[in-house]
């Protein structure tokens, strides 16, 4: 209850400062009153809408927020650099109180331009790629694999975007396809593409496997599983499989409360087999011990998508994004193929992870 007053108390003072910034570069009561009120708009929409998604409510929100967040965070930034003016006796607010034109100018122009920036990064999928550290590729046979996570797909983030990632993967020659949660955006049923004949033109030696996120409960888990599956996509829900000398173990996502610890899903496995573990949400790298871990894939965070808020997921994680060795485990969260309401990154790009386990 305390740290839900705590954010609400920070969002009342962040919405009070633009409030204030309007009222006193456009000298109206209105001003004042009205941006709370169109601040706070999309959080009551989610409310009285959260079980019932609609895709164009949802796309529309996610625009809002958008910009929001960065008249928002322009506005404070503003602020802040009047208070450090004022101490030279520079009133920069009054200035642009006087320019209004020309200040309202300069922030369209910056939001155009950020929703470019924003859509560049969210289109153009970045490939990274991994060899695996000698001492766990060691005595293993040659395997490539490609992980992804937070596809996100419903009506408007459609398969285009997935496809053209198996593409990628194809001509990289990958054996197998990892997904580490949020293939879903929801429920199954907003999707419009025809999924399946996407995944059944692909041929991965070892299949596709996949693990559930957080989105997955949103929608509906029982009716998402069914569909999943029957794309021909294999679910690990509290599972391990063993591929090539590898047991790759999946964890349920943390919105079961009764899934397994990862001491008890380790309990079984070879102790010659080098061991991968899937879990959507990275806070559970927190659970990390002395069990044997070699790769721990993870991906929920989308690396904060927009600016700032990857501070704010830098701080809440132990690795919020790209590669982290803790303990003796080598940690990779991804930013996400697809993103949450709004094909915008800034901070953060689209991307896959493709690793080489051979010996080097």
């Amino acid at each position: 209850m305390i740290w839900i007053l705590q954010r609400l108390f920070l969002v009342l003072f962040f919405i009070l400062g633009v409030a204030y910034f309007f009222y006193k570069v456009y000298g109206s009561l209105w001003s004042f009153l009205l941006i709370p009120t169109f601040s706070f708009l999309p959080f009551i929409l989610f409310y009285f809408y959260r079980n019932k998604r609609y895709v164009s409510l949802d796309i529309f929100l996610g625009h809002y927020l958008f910009y929001l967040n960065y008249i928002i965070f322009g506005v404070l930034t503003i602020l802040l650099i009047a208070l450090i003016l004022k101490i030279f006796s520079i009133d920069i607010i009054k200035i642009i109180s006087y320019k209004k034109m020309t200040f309202n100018i300069f922030f369209l122009f910056t939001l155009v331009v950020l929703s470019f920036w924003g859509y560049e990064n969210f289109k153009n999928v970045d490939v990274k790629n991994f060899k695996v550290p000698k001492e766990i590729a060691e005595d293993k046979n040659p395997l490539k694999f490609a992980f992804i996570s937070d596809v996100h797909l419903n009506g408007k983030f459609d398969g285009k975007k997935l496809s053209e990632a198996f593409k990628k993967m194809e001509n990289e020659n990958v054996d197998l396809v990892l997904i580490g949660g949020d293939f879903l955006d929801n429920s199954y049923k907003s999707i419009t593409d025809d999924i399946k004949s996407i995944v059944d033109k692909t041929n991965f030696k070892h299949g596709i496997y996949l693990v559930l996120g957080n989105h997955e409960y949103y929608g509906g888990i029982e009716e998402n599983i069914k569909y999943i599956k029957s794309l021909g996509i294999n679910i690990l829900k509290d599972e391990s499989v063993d591929i090539e000398g590898i047991t790759i173990v999946g964890r349920d996502d943390r919105h079961n409360k009764n899934r397994k610890s990862l001491k008890e899903l380790l309990e079984n496995v070879k102790s010659e087999n080098t061991v991968i573990v899937m879990d959507h949400n990275p806070k559970s790298l927190e659970e990390l011990g002395d069990d044997k871990v070699d790769l721990y894939l993870s991906g929920h965070t989308h690396k904060g998508q927009i600016f700032p808020f990857n501070l704010v997921v830098d701080y809440m994680y132990l690795n919020s994004g790209g590669y982290k060795k803790i303990g003796e485990t080598e940690t990779y969260v991804s930013s996400g193929l697809g993103t949450w309401m709004i094909p915008y990154r800034i901070g953060s790009k689209s991307e896959m992870f493709i690793f080489n386990m051979v010996k080097q």
